[in-house]
């Protein structure tokens, strides 16, 4: 693997539910890849265990924490950072604050998978409203995602263009928005994700579209890269040919992590 970049700030574990192989595994996937850091980055509970087929229940947060505390102690020859992925939803901000405060998590990645006004079955890169245009459904959404930004709780924006169908770019008919966004981010002292998962999955892009490169680099916002891996042999998935196109662009910085700060690192 191209060492250029040796940073994944993205793992799940089998606490999900949709993920496979254990804790071990992925840390050692991650040496024998030649990575420096890794954040261990599972699906944060929710409320009333909404959503609890997708993600940890509340009794699990504990162990899952104290399970990366005993990976820093046990691989003193990787850096393994403990993170969180963290579900931004209207009317849970009070309950998302509460956890923050509760355990130090130094990556906490900003992500919208649901809308609170959308009925039940309607996921962001799974919905159905006939009667409302794309551009009137991405703006929903990234409404919802500033709105997150807005809050203070999070130093990455994850999976950004998460809602994109298929050769419609969010940057057609609502750049002026993921601008804001930028805006926003830079103002919090956030990083953009550049998450390399879309490329194991039918949409076959980076979230979001490295077309969305430059205008990360023209607000200064540093850049990390996720695989989102969910089994272990996805540590690190396509760093190689992603991390070198990110590194190319002109402006851009990679974000490292420290302390729970985005250190933009050229």
């Amino acid at each position: 693997m191209n060492l250029l970049w040796k940073e994944d700030y993205h793992i799940h574990t089998k606490r999900c539910k949709h993920a496979t192989g254990e804790m071990e595994e992925y840390v050692e996937q991650a040496i024998k890849s030649g990575f420096k850091e890794i954040a261990f980055t599972d699906h944060i509970p929710l409320p009333d265990r909404f959503d609890i087929a997708h993600r940890m229940d509340l009794s699990e947060l504990e162990s899952y924490v104290s399970d990366v505390y005993r990976l820093q102690r046990s691989y003193s020859e990787i850096k393994i950072i403990l993170g969180i992925e963290a579900d931004f939803i209207d009317g849970m901000e009070r309950y998302l604050e509460n956890i923050f405060m509760s355990f130090p998590f130094e990556v906490r990645i900003l992500s919208v998978h649901f809308l609170a006004h959308w009925p039940e079955g309607n996921w962001v890169f799974k919905y159905n409203f006939p009667n409302k245009s794309l551009r009137q459904i991405y703006s929903e959404y990234l409404q919802s995602v500033n709105r997150g930004i807005e809050t203070g709780f999070f130093n990455i924006v994850g999976h950004l263009d998460l809602i994109k169908q298929r050769h419609v770019s969010l940057l057609r008919d609502n750049e002026n928005e993921v601008r804001e966004i930028f805006k926003g981010a830079a103002d919090k002292k956030m990083a953009i994700e550049i998450n390399t998962s879309g490329l194991r999955k039918p949409i076959k892009e980076t979230y979001p579209n490295l077309a969305f490169l430059p205008l990360i680099a023209a607000y200064g916002l540093p850049v990390t890269l996720g695989s989102d891996a969910h089994a272990p042999d996805q540590v690190g998935f396509a760093f190689d040919e992603i991390g070198e196109k990110v590194l190319r662009q002109k402006g851009l910085h990679k974000g490292r992590v420290l302390h729970g700060k985005i250190e933009s690192t050229v």
